[in-house]
């Protein structure tokens, strides 16, 4: 029996004196369940996180569920959620669901001046 490969990851780099996390592929249900325990500690410890999903390619209601939950955790402790804006299928099922004013947007993530790597591999927690 094969192994079953995981259709999204998630990456994680300190960029602009934020926490930048990088999801991509398809954020849905499983998505929620695996990285929904990551995103929520790092909501609870980072006063500054920014979430890509320039690399999204699909995103359901379980995903955006999970944007919300991650930026409301965040207003709990004193801290914002910055998005960075996803491909035109991402950004209509954003518009559709009415969440366009829910989040600040931004066009790319923040970088310092000697650019940023990332600190962790690919996580699905």
């Amino acid at each position: 029996m094969g192994g079953y490969e995981l259709a999204f990851t998630m990456r994680e780099r300190v960029a602009g004196g934020a926490v930048a996390v990088e999801l991509r592929g398809e954020i849905d249900i499983l998505a929620d369940q695996e990285l929904g325990p990551r995103l929520e500690a790092l909501a609870a410890c980072c006063p500054d996180l920014v979430i890509d999903l320039r690399a999204v390619t699909f995103l359901d209601a379980s995903g955006m569920r999970l944007l919300l939950r991650t930026r409301d955790r965040l207003a709990a402790h004193g801290g914002r959620l910055r998005v960075v804006r996803g491909g035109p299928r991402v950004s209509r099922v954003i518009r559709i669901a009415g969440l366009g004013a829910a989040f600040e947007w931004l066009d790319e993530v923040p970088v310092t001046a000697g650019g940023c790597s990332f600190q962790e591999g690919i996580v699905p927690a």
